[in-house]
């Protein structure tokens, strides 16, 4: 069996098309996808990069005596707040319409002196937010942080009311983001990953499922016509012939799959998450259950001879289906994808920090009968 592993390994790895096909198209699709669909992609480097609209400047008149109006006044122009409002603080109504009637601001927020009574007495106060038609997006957003700041602040009084030393501050991310601008946050603790993580997974499983390909040819081609002739008569069992085939095919698989990993994290930064044991225990299982199952389909073929064309149009079909090339949502239909098998664990391990390796140990089950029958197929005695 060592034998012939050594043999086949030296042939495949003096064969040019396993580096170019199978380690640099990879690698060039991981690149290209990366950069030319990473606009498709919430989240992506380390760095961030967002683009805002400037302050909201904002007059406040509080004529208001009670906590309320002062609390408003402080969340507003609280350190916490002053990426979105620019604050100035005015006593006459009168000069606070000026100002927005001039353009020296764009806001006009008005807190009627009753504010604190109706609050006190359970009824509604009302704000009112005075802007110009050409700043009614700023507008909404002060209401939305008035609202977001009302709920947080009945909140409190509710949950302090049992417990009156406890302590809570306001603090809202700024959402004065452009519209059509993308923030991009670290994939390292985010539920999402960056476009160049996402392709370098789904090019890995790719190259993963082209293993059954390879183990194909050596049942098709090698074990039945003239290279096959030789090895029959040689002085070793047919068992042997073909699980050192069935090595062969998993330990390039291997190599293939440690090399675009390597090369993706080196020339691209692509990330795989921290533990990297992760990742090779699902290029080995990847390994083995792609060949189990060209093995398998290989027997298949020496009789239905359609087989080798049908694989080879699903493999890039399956690609698709589960988003290998274009990111997309089958929805239900992506888990006809055989690729998801080992794609959703490492997109679940990447983006969440979650492992989850049940589909990954229930494929090598699968990959133990798929073994077991081509083996009994090509070893009874009938079979060539």
């Amino acid at each position: 069996m060592w034998t012939i592993f050594a043999t086949s390994m030296k042939r495949k790895l003096q064969n040019p098309v396993v580096f170019v096909n199978y380690i640099l198209l990879p690698l060039l699709l991981i690149l290209i996808l990366g950069n030319a669909l990473s606009g498709v992609f919430q989240t992506g480097d380390k760095e961030t990069k967002s683009t805002f609209v400037s302050q909201i400047s904002t007059v406040v008149v509080n004529e208001d005596s009670g906590n309320v109006g002062k609390n408003i006044v402080s969340f507003l122009s609280s350190e916490n707040n002053k990426e979105m409002f620019d604050v100035k603080v005015e006593s006459s109504s009168t000069q606070a319409l000026k100002m927005l009637e001039s353009g020296e601001v764009e806001q006009y927020i008005y807190l009627p002196k009753d504010l604190t009574s109706e609050y006190e007495d359970k009824k509604n106060g009302n704000i009112m937010v005075y802007g110009k038609d050409n700043n009614i997006e700023k507008v909404n957003i002060t209401d939305l942080a008035l609202s977001a700041y009302g709920d947080g602040y009945l909140a409190m009084e509710v949950a302090s009311t049992n417990n009156p030393n406890i302590v809570y501050s306001h603090e809202y991310s700024n959402m004065l983001a452009a519209p059509g601008t993308t923030t991009e946050a670290s994939t390292e603790s985010g539920s999402n990953i960056s476009a160049m993580s996402y392709y370098g997974v789904t090019m890995l499983v790719l190259i993963l499922v082209y293993g059954l390909a390879n183990t194909m040819n050596f049942v098709q081609e090698e074990y039945s016509e003239a290279l096959g002739d030789r090895y029959l008569v040689s002085p070793i069992s047919k068992t042997a012939l073909i699980m050192g085939q069935f090595l062969t095919g998993c330990t390039i698989s291997i190599l293939q799959g440690a090399v675009i990993v390597f090369c993706a994290k080196l020339f691209f930064n692509v990330s795989y998450g921290d533990n990297m044991m992760f990742v090779f225990f699902i290029i080995i299982a990847g390994s083995i259950f792609f060949n189990a199952l060209g093995l398998l389909l290989g027997v298949i073929g020496r009789r239905i001879k359609q087989v080798d064309g049908v694989v080879t149009l699903l493999i890039p079909v399956m690609t698709f289906v589960g988003g290998g090339f274009v990111k997309l949502d089958m929805g239900e239909l992506s888990s006809i994808s055989i690729n998801e098998v080992f794609q959703r664990p490492m997109f679940d391990y990447i983006g969440q920090g979650v492992i989850d390796l049940m589909p990954v140990f229930t494929a090598l089950i699968a990959a133990m009968g798929f073994v077991l029958i081509a083996v009994y197929s090509l070893t009874r005695k009938e079979a060539r």
